[in-house]
């Protein structure tokens, strides 16, 4: 088993970016302050020394990056992830603009053709998909950028918060990348990929239907009250939430709920019923039971 090294990037301002390196594998996080647009050109193999094609997964956690390949443009937004294969060498500019949050806040691992089939199931509608067209593109997407879930985040904690050294660690990072990893396969194949006849004026008021619900977690809203705040019919709200987000709206509140809890629970400063009335649970069981049903470990375990 490869150890990996750690290396502190310094590319960004303002900057706590980490880079974990081991062969065929790699894995980058951290978060950066921007008072103004950032344009980065990097390779492929800037962070993949295996010298071959790979698997590239990104976590847009706070923020909005446009990456630009071969004459096609992608973007991530906020609270999104998505998956990438791309060939050694790719050349990849990267439009990163500042986040309405104060910080941008990312995490990716790659990993290496080589490694990935070694190591990784590949029974997949969508990564089948991928690797017949990077036969003939330099760059390939997923096709869409699909929500963070609270499952996802927990295990971008563990991983950044991982306490080992040595083999330990290497053992500890490579069992959940898997786990992450296959909850973002997870994800895609069981989208619903039937496009929606969506407008501009659709998508931004469900935009605001999503940015409402984030920034009243401690309310309890219905699909009405939600449907007249942003001006739209009940209809086109839920199932154009759904197309848009991948996720409904019930789930994604909850899901919102569950993020900010494992934040709160981070920073260490609230008590679990302080906690618990801040998502908008009436009662810490309440939040208790939800977290542990989520997560399989009680919020008391996490801190």
């Amino acid at each position: 088993m490869e150890v990996f090294q750690l290396h502190i990037d310094k590319r960004f301002p303002a900057s706590n970016i980490r880079l974990l390196e081991a062969e065929g594998m790699s894995i980058v996080w951290g978060t950066f302050q921007l008072n103004e647009e950032l344009d980065i050109q990097k390779y492929s193999s800037d962070t993949n020394k295996s010298r071959n094609n790979y698997f590239l997964s990104h976590f847009c956690i706070s923020g909005n990056t446009k990456s630009t390949a071969t004459e096609r443009q992608f973007q991530i937004c906020d609270e999104q992830h998505s998956i990438f294969s791309l060939k050694e060498r790719s050349a990849v500019n990267l439009h990163i603009a500042p986040s309405r949050k104060g910080y941008n806040s990312f995490f990716e691992y790659s990993l290496s053709q080589k490694y990935f089939k070694e190591h990784f199931i590949q029974e997949s509608r969508i990564l089948n998909d991928m690797e017949k067209r990077t036969e003939m593109e330099s760059i390939c997407w997923a096709g869409r950028n699909l929500c963070i879930t609270p499952s996802m985040m927990f295990l971008i904690s563990e991983i950044t918060r991982q306490p080992y050294s040595g083999a330990m660690m290497s053992l500890f990072l490579e069992s959940k990348i898997m786990e992450l990893y296959l909850a973002q396969i997870h994800s895609f194949d069981s989208y619903d990929y039937h496009i929606l006849k969506l407008s501009r004026n659709d998508i931004d008021r469900l935009y605001d239907a999503r940015d409402y619900i984030s920034e009243n977690l401690n309310k309890r809203i219905s699909i009405l009250a939600l449907a007249r705040e942003i001006g739209i019919n009940q209809t086109k709200l839920k199932t154009g939430f759904k197309q848009l987000f991948g996720t409904t709206i019930f789930d994604y509140a909850i899901d919102q709920k569950m993020k900010l809890a494992i934040a709160l629970l981070e920073e260490n400063r609230l008590s679990l019923t302080e906690i618990s009335y801040k998502i908008g649970y009436s009662h810490p069981n309440h939040f208790s039971l939800a977290f542990k049903r989520r997560f399989g470990v009680s919020p008391s375990m996490f801190t």
